[in-house]
């Protein structure tokens, strides 16, 4: 029972016949003729007394009308409920991101999406590691995701957002050293927050360290990243942040200081190969507008 059948089924109730419901929807009376006897044959009852050139309801289609009306307004608000999304007045879209992207870039991204698309929810996840960023996206849990772009890429269409520099906090009542950055004998002799193994600053971490010679000596591991920086304030130890989070951490009383050869990691979205939403190919333009340092909106994304 299709909706073109219950299309013509109503036409000749409201048309009082073929002759008029055919001229009305612009078909051949042969054509709607066609459609109603199979109509018949779906529902397994004769909806018309033929009486002449007349056409009048039988019990069963009177049975019939209210529930044919009712499905089509349902396919019409669910015609609507899609063109909402497809014009982003409705919907939502799932991103994947990294604690240590959660405020650079991602912030000021879905800031600027959210202004641009008030109607759509942004619904962010947040996996342990860059691989389930990468495993997220592939699996379909979430259409993008952000993250250093070290991850493997297959089957991943990347686009960069330049390079994020990871700096060391240090607790407020350490050496600031006049700003300049730190030397691989006072590396030796931090000790350590850090993320537990496989997180992506912890091996950012151990490769810096290993770079210069330095074992790390490590005095808290935590999972709980946002324990991080209260740790360092506390005087628990130091920790490499990326550099939003660490001069957050300095405004609250941190001490950071560079390294030198700088700690830094490409970073951008990721997305299936494909075709996207008509959410996601919106978030991704004001993206690329932003990392080129447009202050056009983006366009809403074509259909």
């Amino acid at each position: 029972m299709d909706e073109r059948k219950l299309r013509y089924f109503l036409a000749v109730v409201e048309e009082g016949g073929a002759t008029r419901a055919a001229v009305r929807l612009h078909v051949a009376q042969p054509t709607l003729s066609q459609a109603i006897r199979a109509l018949e044959t779906e529902v397994g009852a004769q909806l018309f007394h033929r009486v002449g050139r007349r056409m009048r309801l039988s019990a069963a289609g009177e049975a019939l009308v209210g529930p044919a009306r009712q499905a089509l307004r349902a396919i019409e608000e669910a015609r609507g409920a899609v063109g909402g999304v497809n014009e982003l007045h409705a919907g939502r879209i799932e991103v994947a991101a990294l604690a240590t992207l959660a405020v650079d870039p991602m912030a000021r991204l879905i800031g600027r999406f959210r202004e641009l698309y008030p109607d759509v929810e942004v619904h962010v996840l947040e996996p342990d590691s860059a691989e389930g960023v990468s495993a997220m996206v592939r699996n379909g849990a979430c259409e993008i995701g952000a993250a250093h772009l070290l991850i493997p890429a297959e089957r991943l269409t990347a686009h960069p957002l330049g390079d994020q520099e990871l700096l060391f906090v240090l607790p407020p009542q350490a050496t600031p050293g006049h700003g300049r950055p730190l030397r691989a004998d006072e590396l030796a002799q931090i000790p350590l927050v850090v993320t537990p193994p496989g997180t992506s600053t912890r091996m950012l971490l151990e490769q810096a360290l290993a770079a210069v010679g330095v074992t790390p000596r490590i005095a808290v591991q935590t999972a709980a990243r946002e324990a991080v920086v209260p740790l360092v304030l506390a005087g628990a130890g130091g920790a490499l942040l990326p550099a939003p989070l660490a001069h957050e951490a300095e405004r609250r009383g941190a001490v950071v200081r560079a390294l030198r050869p700088a700690i830094t990691r490409p970073i951008g979205l990721v997305h299936r190969d494909g075709q996207l939403s008509p959410a996601a190919r919106a978030f991704l333009a004001i993206a690329t507008a932003v990392d080129r340092g447009s202050s056009a909106p983006a366009a809403p994304p074509h259909r």
